[in-house]
C-alpha cells in the first residue's frame, strides 16, 4: 500500500534528522510572546527529502519514486559509489517523469501556509501572545511548507504535503528541534489529472491539506496536543480510513485526526505528526 512505502521513507529521512527520537520536544513555553514566521526556503536536499529526490527550482515541490535505484540491494553492495550512481541515476529518472508537467514551474506555499496559519490562531485562540510574523522574518519559530510527488504507483501518482517547524526545545534545554507534519491524502490520480485546468486538482489538495495542517501545528504550539494521551474514539473513527492503520491518534478537534507512531516499548517518536485525510 501507498502509506506503508510512505511510513519506510520518512523512517529512512528521520533517522537522518533525529526525528526518530523518542525525547520530549515542546514548543516554546505559554504566554512568552513566542513568534512565527512562514519561510520560502526548500527543505533540505542532505537530510529531509528521500534519496535521488529531484528539486523543482525555486519550487516547495520535490519529486520522487520514479526509479527504484537508490532501493536495489546492488546500490548498496558497492558502498557509497554504488549509491553515489544509484541516486544520481533516480534524481535523473524524477527530473525526467516531470519534466513535461505543468507543476514543473515555482510553486510555493509560503503565502498559503501563512493564510491558513492565522486563520488557524484565529479559531483557535488559546495563548493570545502567540505572534505570527510576515513571511521569511527571523521567528522563533520557523515555519517550511512542502510537497513531495510520488511516481511510486506509476500510471497512478500521489503528492504528499507537509510542513517543517525549526524551534528551541523547550524540553531540552533550548536545544535545536525540529517537528514535521505530514498529511495523508486519500488521493492518487495520473499525473495528466494533476496538470489539468490548471492544476485545479493539485490547488484544491494543497488548500485542504495546508488548512488542516496549519491547525495540527496551530493547536501543537499552543500546547493543546498532549502525544502521549491517545483517543479511543478517534482510534475508531480515523481508522475507519485504511491510510490510518499503524497510527495511534491523540485529542483533537473533531473535524481532524492526527496521529503518530510509537516505538515497540510505546513511546512516541515525537518529531513527527501525521493528519489523515477525512
Amino acid at each position: 500500500m501507498k502509506y506503508h512505502i510512505l511510513f519506510s521513507l520518512l523512517a529512512t529521512t528521520f533517522v537522518i534528522t533525529g526525528c526518530t527520537t523518542t525525547k520530549s520536544i515542546k514548543y516554546p513555553v505559554h504566554g512568552q510572546n513566542t513568534t512565527i514566521s512562514v519561510s520560502s526556503e526548500q527543505i533540505s536536499a542532505m537530510t529531509e527529502s528521500g534519496a535521488g529526490d529531484y528539486f523543482i527550482s525555486d519550487s516547495q515541490i520535490t519529486v520522487g519514486d520514479a526509479s527504484k535505484a537508490t532501493s536495489n540491494p546492488a546500490a548498496s553492495a558497492f558502498g557509497l559509489i554504488g549509491m553515489g550512481i544509484a541516486t544520481a541515476i533516480e534524481k535523473n529518472t524524477n527530473a525526467s517523469a516531470i519534466s513535461k508537467s505543468s507543476l514543473k514551474q515555482a510553486i510555493k506555499f509560503d503565502d498559503l501556509t501563512n493564510a491558513k496559519i492565522n486563520q488557524a490562531q484565529a479559531e483557535h485562540t488559546v495563548d493570545p501572545s502567540l505572534k505570527i510574523l510576515a513571511i521569511n522574518q527571523v521567528s522563533e519559530i520557523k515555519v517550511v511548507p512542502y510537497a513531495r510527488i510520488s511516481f511510486k504507483e506509476t500510471p497512478l501518482v500521489s503528492v504528499n504535503f507537509g510542513l517543517k517547524t525549526e524551534f528551541k526545545n523547550s524540553a531540552s534545554n533550548q536545544s535545536s528541534a525540529k517537528r514535521f507534519y505530514s498529511y495523508m491524502s486519500k488521493t492518487s490520480v495520473p499525473l495528466s489529472e494533476w496538470d489539468s485546468s490548471n492544476n485545479a486538482l493539485f490547488n484544491q489538495k494543497a488548500d485542504q491539506a495546508f488548512n488542516a495542517l496549519a491547525k495540527a501545528f496551530i493547536l501543537d504550539a499552543q500546547h493543546q496536543l498532549n502525544l502521549s494521551v491517545f483517543s479511543e474514539s478517534k482510534q475508531k473513527t480515523c481508522q475507519n480510513n485504511k491510510d490510518g492503520l499503524n497510527l495511534s491518534f491523540v485529542e483533537a478537534p473533531e473535524d481532524i485526526c492526527i496521529g503518530v507512531l510509537k516505538d515497540k516499548k510505546g513511546k512516541t517518536f515525537e518529531g513527527l505528526l501525521f493528519v489523515v485525510e477525512q
